[in-house]
């Protein structure tokens, strides 16, 4: 949970510093397929994979296991409600999204 909190928080940065600096494999394969449309399929994480699916190639949210982020990609994604969301920063990082 920590990880995908992480890599959403750090995704502003991403495309300023480069996906080369990021030291975790999963976070910088992520980098690589929103920043340069590289392949999900790096990923070992599987619900930053699925994620990653979702956003890049139209797959459903619903493969996603923990619950917050699922919700999260259905709002992001689908624009359903951000209230499902019961970890408050990634709540709050939702209701920035979408405004």
């Amino acid at each position: 949970m920590r990880v995908i909190i992480g890599m959403l928080l750090m995704f502003s940065a991403y495309a300023y510093a480069g996906c080369g600096n990021i030291s975790d494999d999963d976070q910088r394969a992520y980098c690589n397929a929103k920043t340069s449309g590289q392949s999900c399929g790096n990923i070992h994480d599987s619900d930053l994979r699925a994620t990653c699916l979702a956003e890049m190639s139209g797959q459903s949210c619903g493969n996603i296991s923990d619950s917050d982020q699922r919700a999260y990609c259905n709002a992001k994604i689908n624009g359903q409600s951000c209230g499902n969301i019961r970890d408050s920063n990634l709540r709050n990082e939702c209701e920035t999204l979408k405004r």
